[in-house]
């Protein structure tokens, strides 16, 4: 980053309405920004936010030694440094960070996509129906930051589904120097309730789907709701709110502007009609403002149809025909870790369901291709909401000819208490339970019949690690089942 005039962050935060005081002997220029102490640079700006867990006043010692020379605070008797007092550290630590990077979002056309599953799949359709000839696009989200239809990899992105707001601002920059003009992320309620995309303006805000998931963080289902429709406040004038129409969570949704998707709503916006589901996709009419054309989708299941409706739906709103539309669906590549082929005879999958609802999803989309037995094998997230865990037993009991749990990302909870937890749920005992996960997939892939059956590994995903305690440990589905089968065939 080039040297920050300070004049210039004060514009932006008195602009917003967010400087209150200033003290201290002001800097005329700071050398970066950061949020985080231990990225403060000499010479640099650190901000303090006040998080749900840690309070960012607590490091401005460890910024001061680091070098820093300014603090943007919500409490200027914690240090020495020169400070801008600000209303709301969160809301400053966004609007200063767009301010530092030279407001990239103005160069940039942005589509959000929220909702409880079906995000990381929208964004990536999104980024390859919007990379054409005229402009690349990039998506930022769970996979990290991906460029070009491919999805090449890009740094940044930080592990989060959306970066906090230094990152995310960063890397908008990144792109618009990179040349990519338009840009799809995934924008989670928990950027939403602290405020990460504050500064942005998007020119579409897609709206998956709204079940059960961060009641632990959220607190009921109404706060949840309340953080994920808070994008609407960060549409452009202009901007479009595009909702799922066969999701009546959405009801209560308010925007200026709203174009509908769906497969069962008759009267939505864009529709798919006929569809025919297959064993590696669906085929189907993609049914808009007059316009009809065939798709031929690359993806399994229903909700991934609604998930293409909302990427296509959004691309319309910016102006991309029906026809195109279709042409570019039907050539789309794979999303990593949704519903993902790993191996053949038997075929193995991997989805990152890891909520009742994805997790019924993807059995129910993969019980009609399955001749012989459908096994899953899942676990659930320790230090997470609790509630959702013997749910998604009972939906694997039902769904499923045979379920084993075994651990996902425990973190700092004892495994075998998860376990408790989703077998509570499961009201039979011809369930397997075996703790550790690559154990479980072994037992998985000895008992499934190569010529008929299916096993689901739900909950990892993409993901290549496993975190136990606070240690990520590599653990990486694809590479475990390649070494076990050897991979596709």
């Amino acid at each position: 980053m080039s040297v920050i005039p300070v004049a210039r962050l004060v514009r932006a935060l008195d602009r917003d309405g967010l400087l209150t005081q200033q003290y201290g002997s002001l800097p005329a220029s700071v050398t970066g920004l950061a949020d985080d102490s231990r990225a403060v640079v000499k010479g640099g700006l650190f901000i303090a936010v006040r998080g749900s867990v840690i309070d960012g006043h607590d490091y401005l010692p460890a910024a001061e030694k680091a070098g820093a020379t300014l603090a943007i605070v919500e409490q200027p008797a914690r240090t020495k440094l020169p400070t801008l007092l600000v209303s709301d550290g969160r809301r400053a630590a966004a609007v200063a960070a767009a301010a530092a990077f030279d407001e990239p979002a103005a160069e940039l056309s942005l589509v959000a996509v929220t909702g409880t599953n079906g995000k990381t799949t929208t964004v990536g359709i999104l980024r390859h129906l919007l990379d054409t000839p005229r402009g690349a696009a990039a998506s930022i989200g769970t996979l990290g930051v991906l460029h070009g239809s491919a999805g090449a990899p890009l740094p940044g992105g930080s592990g989060l589904t959306t970066p906090g707001p230094v990152e995310f601002q960063r890397v908008l920059r990144a792109l618009a120097d990179k040349g990519v003009r338009s840009v799809a992320i995934e924008v989670s309620s928990h950027s939403l309730d602290q405020r990460r995309v504050e500064g942005v303006t998007f020119d579409a805000g897609v709206f998956t789907n709204l079940t059960r998931d961060h009641l632990d963080y959220h607190g009921s289902m109404d706060r949840y709701f309340e953080a994920k429709t808070r994008l609407t406040e960060y549409l452009a004038p202009d901007g479009v709110a595009v909702v799922n129409a066969d999701d009546s969570a959405w009801d209560g949704l308010k925007a200026n502007h709203v174009m509908t998707f769906g497969i069962t709503a008759a009267d939505a916006d864009m529709r798919a009609t006929d569809v025919v589901y297959t064993p590696r996709g669906s085929e189907w009419k993609l049914t808009a403002g007059g316009d009809r054309a065939n798709v031929l989708l690359p993806l399994i299941g229903s909700f991934n149809v609604a998930n293409a409706l909302g990427a296509a739906a959004a691309a319309w709103a910016r102006g991309q025909a029906v026809f195109d539309i279709a042409e570019r669906l039907t050539a789309l590549p794979q999303i990593p870790g949704r519903l993902e082929v790993l191996h053949e005879h038997p075929t193995v999958l991997r989805d990152y369901a890891h909520t009742p609802d994805a997790l019924e999803r993807a059995l129910g989309a993969v019980r009609p291709f399955t001749p012989g037995r459908l096994i899953v094998l899942f676990g659930c997230g320790g230090d997470r909401d609790r509630g959702k865990r013997p749910l998604m037993g009972a939906v694997a009991e039902r769904l499923a000819d045979h379920a084993i749990i075994t651990s996902d990302n425990p973190r700092t909870e004892d495994p075998e208490r998860i376990l408790d937890d989703i077998a509570a749920g499961m009201r039979t005992t011809t369930y397997e339970r075996i703790e550790d996960r690559r154990a479980a997939i072994a037992r998985a892939l000895a008992i499934a019949d190569p010529a008929s059956d299916v096993v689901l590994l739900a909950g990892k995903g993409h993901e290549t690690y496993q975190i136990r305690g606070t240690t990520l440990l590599p653990f990486d589905e694809r590479e475990i089942v390649t070494e076990m089968l050897g991979g596709v065939a």
